[in-house]
């Protein structure tokens, strides 16, 4: 029996994935409560980290957290660019895509994300869906 250790260069390591922030417990449990059921994605950035579904709509939520407030509506754009490009892959007639941000200082704030461009909303507003 052999002890020597073979690691694979192309592998990537499990424990991102494994590893769960506070934060996206509890947007999964917010949108518990909107009435969704929610799947966590492999996390992985820029992109969607929960996937909510009701009915045969879904809802793609991307969950960032800052230590200092979010800012302006075109600052948010600006420093989450990419996170927005890979959320408008997915819009369709079927699928809303939200940015929600965290912060010491704002707490929560939500954000729709549409083909042309990013507009804040409130928690509940599900009218989109």
């Amino acid at each position: 029996m052999s002890t020597e250790i073979v690691e694979d260069t192309g592998a990537e390591p499990l424990f991102p994935y494994l590893r769960r922030h506070a934060i996206e417990h509890e947007a999964a449990s917010r949108l518990r409560g909107l009435g969704y059921g929610v799947i966590r994605t492999d996390g992985r950035y820029p992109g969607v980290n929960l996937i909510a579904m009701k009915g045969d709509h879904f809802r793609f939520v991307c969950v960032r957290r800052r230590k200092k407030p979010a800012g302006i509506l075109a600052q948010v754009a600006k420093v989450y660019a990419e996170d927005l490009y890979e959320l408008r892959r997915y819009i369709s007639s079927i699928v809303a895509a939200d940015l929600w941000i965290w912060s010491t200082a704002d707490r929560w704030r939500y954000f729709a994300v549409y083909p042309g461009g990013i507009q804040e909303i409130g928690e509940n507003d599900a009218s989109r869906l």
